[in-house]
């Protein structure tokens, strides 16, 4: 039995890009942000994505990157005589 590779989703990398003076801290997002977290959280330099967010508490980019779905695994049966 042939087990069929299936090809990668590709993403784009980090998702969208805020301009250097906009980056969402947690004092400054907003309901409707992306709540991905971007860089070390104990860095000066953490921030969230900030984009509008989809249906749940990431945007578009983040919400496909996020959750993806299970890849279907191979099932072996073991012939009764090998036990």
């Amino acid at each position: 039995m042939e087990s069929k590779k299936t090809a990668p989703i590709l993403l784009p990398r980090g998702g969208p890009k805020a301009p250097a003076g906009q980056l969402k801290t947690i004092e400054t997002l907003l309901p409707d942000d992306c709540r991905w977290p971007i860089g070390d959280p104990q860095g000066p330099d953490f921030h969230f994505c900030g984009e509008r967010k989809a249906n749940g508490p990431y945007c578009d980019v983040h919400m496909r990157q996020g959750f993806q779905p299970a890849r279907p695994r191979a099932v072996y049966y073991r012939s009764r005589d090998a036990a």
